[in-house]
């Protein structure tokens, strides 16, 4: 079992807790949430997308409460089937199944007096939902195969980014859970929602990769941080750390130009073909949506957009492995593709 995909647990120390980053209103008000919720010992669910930052506001949260010196475990509910998350959740007796040759701990028992910060819980089907809630109710847990019960002493913490209301009206999800876990609702906004922010989160990824790869501090041009306020960052706080780590991976020069045009490539491609701000005349070579259509008249938009999409596609990757020096697994970082993907983008468009 590949544990680094399912849960992070440890005894942390408070330096293991990186303060979150901004000024806006927007980030002050789920500090100050934190701030308040923190001593109080009841559930807490954290809403947003995905890369906004939804563990770190949960380890503040464990990291300024009284069990900070006890375990935060931390799993994801949607990194592994239902059936082998609850033998990871909850432990096994040996000769509980086929297999099971030894006992073993649940991940529950683990966070015993500390925080377990249950990541896209809306994944859990009902069975694990009753387990989380019996939990909730009785402090109390059984291993898989086991007959007597465990008690367990947890803070439970809850985060999602799916719609758990809607998941209730489609009976995906328990209602009675849904308000065991709701007892304090914390909503952490998007980045693009918080864009005062992105200064300072660049500022602070920017020191922390070049002193973790060794590198001397990077300024970044104008251009590029202009563009930084333009973009939409559709992956949040988590893409702007990623394109920054990259920036510091693998520019040679002290100065970062605006060579992330890959990122642009995108964005405009995001403003489809009816933005005001550039249409696809604008965007893409007139003469290319000319020998497109060629005088055809059985010519659809959609075949140009097919078009359009894999030209700009294309580009990106070429643009990606000029950054990267054709090593393509650096390529397809920087892309957030798997590597898988950009091998066969690389085949379909025949990059060479």
């Amino acid at each position: 079992m590949n544990e680094s995909l399912l849960s992070k647990e440890k005894s942390f120390c408070d330096i293991d807790c990186p303060e979150i980053i901004g000024e806006s209103d927007a980030i002050k008000s789920v500090k100050e949430k934190i701030k308040k919720v923190s001593d109080k010992n009841v559930t807490v669910l954290i809403r947003g997308e995905s890369g906004t930052g939804k563990e770190l506001v949960a380890r503040n949260i464990h990291f300024k409460s009284k069990r900070k010196e006890e375990n935060f475990v931390h799993v994801n509910c949607a990194a592994l089937p239902n059936e082998l998350l609850e033998s990871e959740l909850f432990g096994y007796r040996k000769g509980a199944f086929t297999g099971a040759t030894y006992n073993k701990l649940g991940r529950f028992e683990k966070a015993n007096r500390g925080t377990f910060f249950l990541d896209e819980i809306g994944a859990l089907n009902h069975s694990l939902q009753a387990k989380i809630l019996q939990i909730l109710e009785d402090k109390k847990m059984s291993r898989l195969g086991g007959v007597n019960d465990i008690p367990v002493d947890v803070r439970i913490i809850a985060a999602t980014n799916s719609n758990l209301e809607e998941k209730i009206t489609k009976g995906a999800f328990r209602n009675d859970l849904y308000y065991r876990l709701n007892v304090i609702s914390i909503e952490v906004p998007l980045l693009r929602e918080r864009k005062e922010d992105i200064v300072l989160l660049t500022d602070y990824f920017m020191d922390k990769f070049c002193n973790e790869l060794g590198k001397d501090r990077i300024h970044l041009d104008d251009s590029v941080k202009e563009h930084f306020q333009k973009y939409d960052w559709p992956g949040n706080v988590r893409e702007l750390e990623n394109i920054i780590k990259g920036i510091i991976a693998l520019q040679k020069t002290d100065i970062v130009y605006s060579d992330l045009k890959l990122r642009e490539m995108i964005d405009k491609e995001e403003e489809g073909l009816g933005s005001k701000s550039g249409n696809l005349c604008q965007i893409w070579d007139d003469r290319k949506i000319k020998d497109l259509i060629n005088g055809r008249r059985d010519i659809c938009l959609k075949t140009i957009r097919g078009q359009y999409i894999a030209d700009v596609e294309r580009r990106a990757i070429c643009k990606a492995l000029e950054l990267t020096q054709w090593n393509r697994k650096s390529a397809a970082q920087l892309l957030q593709v798997s590597y898988k993907t950009l091998l066969n983008r690389i085949e379909e468009y025949n990059v060479v």
